[in-house]
């Protein structure tokens, strides 16, 4: 089978532009934190985290979601509790954050430094760290 001359340039262009293994990396980073109320699972997509957690005396889920700047977080949270703004404010690493937060019904009030999440050091449910018990289940 011959290319004809004319269709050679536009074949090479073809190639160059869209090659036949191309793959984009997938830029979403997945992250799994112990808290003081049990795990709480991160999505990292660019600027932007979501994620859930178990309110355990609820039982039910809670999510949240915003926009990362550097190493902090601000977005909205919502669970059987309520929804509220949610500040996380993670370390350099990215291996613990600690929250602020309130709700929408007492927008004047918020919790400082009330919650805090680190990375699982190893596979126990529960660790310790700098004084905090933290809950991986």
């Amino acid at each position: 089978m011959q290319i004809s001359r004319k269709l050679l340039p536009l074949l090479i262009i073809m190639i160059l532009l869209f090659p036949l293994n191309a793959q984009v990396e997938n830029q979403v980073k997945s992250k799994s934190y112990c808290t003081e109320i049990g795990r709480f699972d991160l999505l990292f997509d660019s600027d932007e985290i979501a994620g859930s957690y178990l309110l355990k005396h609820k039982n039910a889920l809670g999510g949240i979601w915003g926009k990362l700047e550097g190493h902090i977080m601000t977005g909205r949270w919502i669970d059987a509790d309520g929804q509220g703004d949610i500040i996380l404010t993670f370390n350099d690493d990215y291996s613990f954050f600690a929250a602020d937060y309130r709700a929408d019904d007492e927008p004047e009030k918020w919790y400082k430094n009330t919650w805090h999440g680190a990375l699982r050091p190893d596979d126990k449910a529960v660790f310790t760290r700098e004084g905090q018990t933290y809950t991986c289940e």
